[in-house]
């Protein structure tokens, strides 16, 4: 992973204004899920996950950030539906989706692996639209502090293929523990 270039990347907000990364998480630690698509079903889900465990999350002290890689439109659309409560960025030309080594391909997407991982978002109530997006890119979770040091890394081998939350958690309390004496 390129932390210099994840941190120095220029993506867009909802509105299509300008945001360096590095800025969500200059301060405090941030989760930071890059979905695959504003369209995605899995993506849902994973938003879904990643809000259920919200005050465990802002309980340590992070904050919360989705990208994906659609058109700001896009991006408004997914934040009023699916997560009016944090923040949504886009980056429609996948320079912080290089920086992480995220993956991108149709045997990733439409593989054996993603099938499985379908039946279980399709079970969870996550359904798919039309693609906002990438419709190959595959995204990840990343657990960013302060001068770019990553706490945590997930990179998405396939469509579907999500961080555990409890992983992403466990994280978090390890950065915490030195600060409290634990």
């Amino acid at each position: 992973m390129d932390t210099r270039a994840l941190g120095a990347a220029t993506v867009l907000d909802a509105a299509g204004k300008p945001v360096q990364l590095a800025g969500e998480w200059a301060d405090r630690p941030a989760v930071v899920v890059w979905l695959r698509h504003f369209g995605c079903v899995f993506c849902r889900e994973q938003v879904a996950e990643i809000r259920a465990a919200r005050g465990d999350i802002e309980s340590r002290g992070a904050g919360i950030v989705f990208i994906g890689n659609g058109t700001p439109r896009a991006a408004a659309w997914f934040q009023q539906r699916y997560a009016a409560d944090s923040t949504v960025l886009t980056d429609p030309d996948l320079v912080s989706y290089k920086a992480i080594g995220a993956r991108s391909g149709l045997a990733s997407t439409l593989g054996p692996s993603a099938w499985g991982a379908g039946i279980r978002a399709f079970r969870s109530g996550a359904r798919q639209s039309t693609t906002k997006g990438h419709p190959y890119q595959q995204g990840g979770l990343v657990v960013m502090a302060p001068r770019n040091k990553v706490l945590y890394q997930h990179i998405s081998r396939a469509a579907g293929d999500h961080a555990p939350v409890a992983d992403v958690l466990a994280a978090l309390d390890a950065a915490l523990a030195p600060l409290v004496g634990v």
